[in-house]
């Protein structure tokens, strides 16, 4: 009985979302330029800029256990696209993907950045798929004027998901009971300690159809060339393809390693040569293309949150094993 409410207190806050602590850095710094590759040549200027898409596509950051990691945010997105637009000597831009996707909101935003970066400075913007490039990974994928895979890469698992946990049964069996006062019969919706009704059910279902649709539009306002809204629906299902598959299927454009989309990316910006470069990394004197994303704070303080402490909401994300 003991360890059945243990286990029922720690899954409370971890549905809710409510409980949990987190120290923030209380040291910052500006973002920071780090060449990762530099030119053949002596005294060039020109600049290609990495962009690491790694995790967790997410409106709020990391929430791993101890330390924190530089999360896909929209806050970080438009940072770093900000410092690009001041930099003239950047002359194309590579997003090094790797990421199963996140919220709803942070992909839309950060697609929409994307593209905004681009109509704003002329620069063009690639997509490198580097691990993981799916739902909304993808999503940000989208507005690029190419989309590159690693041939061991995935990609796809296009639709709009949901979960929400059930500890009804739990409950009852320590004796737990949840009790819910409201307003209107669907103030509580999607609440975990009873069955949800049918009518319930097709309201969170319109929001999916709706943010599902919003998807398939994105793709073909981004993409008109490469599929036709008929073609998309056949491969947009929610499943996951390898590179070759999502080639033969146009969601990609060329499989690739990063060092050979590097060097097309400089050709078609008519660079004979450039440094790569990334922001936000801290300082290493063996920084590569290959290197992990950190953040820009010199300090990191512990972060003691519930690991897989995800919030209630829409995801494009592939969810494997949740």
């Amino acid at each position: 009985m003991i360890k059945n409410l243990i286990v029922l207190v720690l899954s409370v806050p971890l549905l809710t979302g409510c409980a949990f602590i987190n120290l923030s850095n209380l040291a910052s710094s500006s973002i920071e330029e780090t060449i990762v590759e530099e030119s053949a040549g002596y005294f060039v200027a020109d600049k290609v800029l990495l962009i690491d898409v790694s995790g967790e596509i997410s409106d709020y950051g990391d929430s791993s256990l101890f330390g924190s990691s530089a999360a896909c945010t929209p806050y970080y997105i438009k940072s770093i696209l900000n410092k690009a637009e001041k930099d003239s000597f950047i002359k194309a831009v590579i997003l090094r993907i790797d990421s199963p996707g996140g919220s709803v909101t942070a992909s839309s935003t950060i697609a929409r950045e994307i593209k905004r970066f681009k109509q704003k400075t002329g620069l063009p913007v690639y997509a490198y798929i580097n691990g993981l490039g799916c739902s909304g990974a993808y999503y940000i994928s989208a507005p690029c004027d190419k989309i590159y895979i690693q041939p061991d890469g995935l990609t796809g698992s296009i639709g709009v998901i949901m979960m929400l946990p059930k500890f009804m049964k739990l409950a009852e069996k320590v004796g737990y009971e949840m009790v819910v006062i409201k307003s209107a019969a669907m103030k509580d919706i999607g609440n975990s300690f009873r069955d949800m009704t049918e009518e319930e059910k097709q309201v969170f279902q319109s929001i999916i159809d709706s943010s599902y649709g919003n998807f398939l539009s994105w793709i073909m306002e981004c993409r008109p060339k490469a599929t036709d809204m008929a073609s998309l629906k056949t491969v947009a299902d929610g499943r996951i393809y390898d590179a070759k598959q999502a080639l033969d299927r146009k969601i990609v454009d060329k499989i690739c390693f990063l060092e050979d989309a590097i060097a097309d990316v400089k050709q078609a910006a008519r660079m004979s040569d450039a440094n790569v470069v990334t922001y936000g990394y801290i300082e290493s004197d063996d920084a590569n293309i290959y290197s992990p994303a950190g953040a820009s704070q010199k300090i990191k303080l512990m972060n003691v949150n519930i690991p897989g402490n995800r919030r209630a909401g829409f995801y494009y994300m592939w969810m494997p094993g949740e």
